[in-house]
């Protein structure tokens, strides 16, 4: 079976486009040339450009793709009635902002969003999310729904954030439950329904930030309810009582919370499956269990770059061969770029036939010591067409950025959610 993961979704965009601080992968072979490397960069994930040359080669039908596929879906749902939902609007205004956007925060910079919901729990108020919205995170801050809606960039970079503290995980339920100082009393904790009364048929309520449009309502059906059910993302496997709807479910709600029409929370957004409207979330029983559930230690896990950081730049290993398992590449011939000017190599740019053009950058996009990019300029005229990106860092590249008209502002976005190799949505900007 395969499952798209719903892991909190790299906001990519914010990087490239926003904040003073972003990463602009476009222009980093308009940055200073700080040396000629003479290292092999070990550890790194992204190193097969054959991906991103066969991609380019047809981008030329990607937008004829995507747009198909909009048609195709308009006309199947021409001549269907849309559904009514009664109570709809005063379950979306009674627990709206209850609902937080959560930021998975790597050396101060929010590298990943979620999901959560707020709950009252030994008389204080606490928040409920997914395991993977907050794994492998340095820092964890949490937003609560503004006086004025405004866009995921505004959000992050112009209004604060509370700081959150890990109380407690279950890895294999896929729950965490967070604990967040001065939550202001006003915020309504969520009621809980109970498993054993869903059933199928009944209409659901899924709020949550779907590829970072935030506060977001998608009203749906109860599918079926699947107990005991087994899943898997990369690199581990989960197990829950989950309910199946079609309410609209997307990368960015994973963590939020699914309603009855009767205002009680039923269950936790949190995974997808292949295909038009498989949609699961983890079932209510399953996370008040998880709350009786005695805490044990978090292990926090650091990179060798955070262990050895007093030594400088200990990825880049002064070797001219291959000399790493997982992946390595040669950039003997390579020029470093500090693109950041903060003292820390985070480019390297490749002219292959020594005409004076970078064809292909790779790129460590949080200087965390592995690269999440590579960018290819195949027509050799100074602009990175395609850029392929790890957004989990896990070797497999799932999002790609094109610039179909080279004008050197992205096109469209081609997701590859289960990084199965195929591009599941292509999405024009």
């Amino acid at each position: 079976m395969k499952i798209k993961f719903l892991k909190i979704f790299f906001v990519i965009n914010f990087l490239f486009i926003s904040s003073t601080n972003a990463f602009d992968i476009r222009n980093i072979n308009k940055s200073n040339v700080v040396s000629q490397a003479s290292y092999n960069v070990n550890d790194t994930n992204l190193v097969d450009t054959k991906n991103a040359e066969n991609l380019l080669d047809n981008v030329k039908n990607l937008n004829e793709a995507y747009s198909e596929k909009e048609q195709e879906i308009k006309n199947k749902n021409k001549n269907k009635s849309q559904p009514k939902y009664k109570g709809a609007e005063d379950i979306y205004n009674y627990y709206i902002e209850s609902v937080v956007f959560i930021g998975n925060l790597k050396k101060n910079r929010v590298v990943g969003m979620g999901s959560g919901f707020v709950i009252k729990e030994k008389e204080e108020l606490k928040i409920i999310t997914n395991w993977h919205v907050i794994d492998d995170a340095d820092s964890l801050s949490v937003w609560i729904m503004p006086k004025k809606m405004v866009n995921e960039e505004f959000l992050i970079n112009q209004i604060d954030s509370y700081s959150a503290k890990l109380i407690k995980v279950n890895k294999t339920k896929d729950l965490a439950l967070l604990k967040v100082e001065g939550l202001p009393l006003k915020i309504k904790p969520v009621r809980f329904g109970k498993f054993n009364k869903v059933r199928p048929g009944q209409n659901v309520f899924a709020m949550g930030h779907p590829h970072g449009h935030l506060w977001t309502f998608s009203p749906g059906f109860v599918s079926q309810i699947r107990p005991d059910y087994d899943w898997r993302y990369k690199g581990s496997s989960h197990k829950a009582n989950v309910i199946q709807t079609d309410a609209s479910i997307n990368p960015g709600n994973s963590g939020g919370p699914l309603f009855n029409k009767d205002k009680e929370l039923i269950g936790v957004n949190t995974f997808t499956d292949k295909g038009e409207g498989l949609n699961f979330a983890i079932a209510v029983d399953d996370v008040i269990a998880f709350l009786n559930e005695k805490p044990k230690p978090i292990k926090k896990k650091k990179s060798k770059y955070i262990k050895k950081k007093d030594k400088g730049n200990t990825w880049i290993k002064k070797k001219k061969k291959k000399t790493s398992e997982k992946g390595s590449i040669d950039l003997s011939n390579a020029k470093e770029i500090d693109h950041n000017k903060n003292g820390v190599i985070d480019a390297w740019l490749i002219d292959e036939n020594n005409n004076g053009i970078y064809e292909i950058g790779y790129v460590d996009m949080n200087e965390d010591g592995t690269i999440e990019a590579v960018a290819i300029d195949k027509n050799e005229n100074n602009n990175f067409e395609i850029i392929l990106i790890d957004t989990n860092n896990n070797g497999n590249p799932d999002e790609a950025d094109i610039d179909e008209d080279d004008d050197g502002e992205t096109d469209v976005i081609a997701y590859d959610y289960n990084e199965d190799g195929e591009w599941d949505k292509f999405e024009n900007v």
